[in-house]
């Protein structure tokens, strides 16, 4: 009985630390990326604003807020959604990134663009 409470404390100390190993991979880049778009998409306005740095926030504001956000999200409505969004590209360098990433619309249509990214308090944000 007690080799058997051995293993099983084992093999949840090996699930222990391979599941806090993954949770620090949890936040990407293109995670970052994809969330902010689908946020953007599905009209949550204050979900996409949480996915930019401080410096971007601050330049949405200058541009209209919330308002100029939504003339974006408007887009996707033009093309009936997004079906997916590829990362075409990234490109890593200690806490900036840039993601080169392909949207494919609903109606067939397609656009490239690229967004970059910084680390801010540990979180990959899109910044200006």
């Amino acid at each position: 009985m007690q080799e058997c409470t051995m293993k099983i404390k084992s093999y949840f100390a090996i699930i222990l630390m391979l599941s806090m190993m993954l949770s620090g991979c949890g936040n990407k880049p293109d995670k970052t990326v994809i969330n902010y778009f689908k946020s953007l998409e599905a009209g949550k306005l204050d979900d996409a604003i949480s996915y930019l740095s401080e410096s971007a926030k601050r330049g949405v504001e200058g541009a209209g807020g919330k308002q100029a956000l939504a003339a974006s999200a408007d887009v996707f409505k033009k093309h009936k959604g997004i079906k997916e969004i590829k990362i075409a590209r990234r490109e890593v360098t200690g806490e900036t990134a840039k993601i080169v990433y392909v949207y494919i619309f609903n109606d067939g249509s397609r656009a490239d663009d690229y967004l970059p990214l910084i680390k801010e308090n540990g979180k990959w944000k899109i910044s200006n």
